[in-house]
């Protein structure tokens, strides 16, 4: 890209580089890992790029041309701090929470020409979502190096879920989204809130406790007095509940006075998402009737992708694709490895599938063949316990130790499990001894 000597700007008779103006300039700025803002000195914005569309909930549409200020609205000290630092013309560093929930580092640079300064850059970096870059200033990079760009494909089934969803939330009707593990469910989900743009809180329900309940929710009660809790953040857009199979028992009353909460004031639609259905808990006492009606307006289930061999075929293509062009030479699927990548069960669904081609990837020089599959693990359903009858103690406990376990199954390490969990891992590992010594069962109970 050519960087071309300053111009006089019509109207605020300030100089500034040309290639503010040059069509490639946008291009630069999409390639920053950062959110990133280009904002005339009275606040406006002139340039956006992509992360920054995602990180506000809002199109290039909405963003052009509108006050900066207004798109922070509700983040306090974050918005105070850019603002005075955009009326001081000084370079600002500062953090907030964003009405989405997530907590962001914001740096404020003022450009000039000729020690004149004739614009601002806001970047906006999502605390701890690029581990690989650390917060520390000037340090950009290309987005393709941290985030590469996952190939979307969606068959004639998840386009029509897609639409019943879209009409649902429309309507202001709860959603639940259930599939089993790898089917699509978050991906489906964040396509069709982003394209909406209103704010979205995701709630963990697997890593909710009694004690990190109403900090999590509410915000009160937490170590950090400018937190806003996911209620609040969801105001004028939705509160996605996560693994709500995967809630405490003794939460879920707790959960359901917030969630009517929010159905009394209408500040939020409600979607959920679980592995399982929800209906037999309700049957097994582990989850109230009432909770089950607040959050199942409409339910939509992503099939496995065993049910969909026309998929499959599509995502099989558009991964390899995808995995070959990182390679230094291309990959080839044989025929004997797509049909034996076909008759497996695939039980980790969309997630397995992508794993299982990169480590074709890895082991094959040119051609992946059967052989480079892994062996068929025995995927006999296990029977979940019988859980009517059990104390409320030992009902906690059960919930407890089964979050653990899929989220170690999950993840694959206690570690990242303990992480995802919001635990530390000498907390996960104890629960997981404790559950072994002290299983519930029926002589228990009294």
């Amino acid at each position: 890209m050519r960087f071309y000597r300053g111009e006089p700007q019509a109207g605020l008779g300030r100089r500034r580089p040309g290639f503010m103006d040059d069509p490639s300039f946008p291009s630069f700025l999409n390639g920053l890992s950062d959110a990133a803002a280009l904002v005339e000195l009275d606040g406006r914005i002139r340039l956006v790029n992509a992360p920054m569309e995602r990180l506000l909930r809002a199109t290039r549409t909405d963003l052009l041309g509108a006050d900066l200020a207004r798109h922070l609205r509700g983040t306090g000290r974050l918005a105070a701090d850019l603002s005075e630092g955009l009326i001081r013309l000084r370079r600002t560093e500062t953090t907030g929470t964003l009405p989405s929930g997530r907590t962001v580092g914001a740096q404020l640079t003022i450009l000039r020409q000729d020690d004149d300064p004739y614009a601002a850059l806001v970047t906006l970096r999502e605390l701890g979502a690029h581990p690989a870059a650390s917060p520390g200033r000037g340090q950009f990079r290309l987005a393709r190096d941290l985030t590469p760009q996952a190939p979307f494909v969606i068959s004639p089934l998840r386009q029509r879920l897609a639409q019943q969803l879209e009409g649902a939330l429309a309507q202001g009707l709860a959603v639940h989204l259930q599939g089993e593990t790898g089917t699509g469910k978050t991906t489906l989900l964040t396509r069709v809130l982003a394209a909406q743009g209103a704010p979205v809180a995701t709630i963990a329900c697997a890593a909710l406790d009694a004690a990190n309940f109403d900090a999590e929710l509410l915000g009160t009660g937490s170590a950090d007095p400018g937190r806003i809790g996911r209620i609040e953040a969801a105001a004028g857009g939705t509160l996605v509940l996560e693994a709500v199979d995967l809630l405490a028992p003794a939460l879920s009353g707790r959960l359901l006075a917030a969630l009517d909460a929010v159905i009394e004031s209408g500040g939020a639609r409600i979607v959920s998402t679980a592995t399982r259905p929800l209906w037999p808990l309700c049957a097994a006492g582990a989850l109230p009737e009432a909770l089950y009606f607040r959050l199942c307006g409409l339910t939509l289930t992503l099939p496995p992708l065993r049910d969909e061999p026309a998929f499959l075929a599509q995502l099989t293509e558009a991964w390899h694709a995808e995995i070959t062009r990182a390679r230094p030479k291309p990959l080839a699927l044989s025929s004997r490895f797509i049909k034996a990548l076909a008759a497996r069960p695939l039980p980790g669904n969309i997630r397995e599938m992508i794993a299982l081609l990169r480590r074709a990837a890895l082991l094959a020089e040119t051609t992946a063949e059967p052989a480079h599959l892994p062996p068929v693990r025995d995927t006999a359903p296990v029977q979940p316990p019988d859980l009517a009858g059990l104390p409320l103690k030992d009902l906690v406990r059960e919930f407890e130790i089964r979050a653990i376990e899929n989220s170690v199954a999950e993840h694959g390490s206690k570690r990242s499990a303990a992480k995802a969990l919001g635990i530390d891992v000498a907390t996960l590992i104890r629960k997981m001894n404790r559950s072994r010594d002290t299983q519930p069962t029926r002589s228990e109970t009294p």
